[in-house]
């Protein structure tokens, strides 16, 4: 693994390039909502992937990871993106992918905060 998962605690939470895309392209009403979705996502994938790691399938938990990198990328969240890109695509085993666990569930909390902050911030 030559990216170690506390490493990715470093990544940015957002892109603010593809925020600023996005903002433009659906305003900041729709974005909003978007956003709002995103805790609950991340929180089921996470859910999916530790239960897959839980029952030794790697190949389900990289499903679940995949799904997630999908969604978050979509909306500019880079570091639940790397997460799980890095659980898909990287992990070589299900002790590798189980030692990205504390990152994305660190990464999902510090995205919700940073989300419940765009309710008074211009998004």
């Amino acid at each position: 693994m030559s990216v170690m998962p506390t490493d990715l605690c470093s990544e940015p939470l957002f892109d603010a390039e593809q925020i600023k895309l996005l903002r433009e392209a659906m305003g900041p009403e729709d974005l909003r909502e978007m956003f709002a979705e995103l805790p609950q996502h991340a929180g089921q994938a996470q859910d999916a992937i530790g239960a897959a790691l839980a029952v030794d399938d790697l190949d389900q938990a990289r499903r679940a990871a995949h799904v997630l990198k999908g969604f978050a990328g979509s909306l500019g969240a880079g570091r639940l993106a790397a997460i799980a890109r890095m659980i898909e695509l990287d992990a070589p085993s299900l002790i590798a992918a189980r030692q990205y666990l504390p990152a994305l569930a660190a990464a999902i909390e510090a995205t919700t905060v940073r989300l419940g902050e765009f309710k008074t911030d211009a998004v």
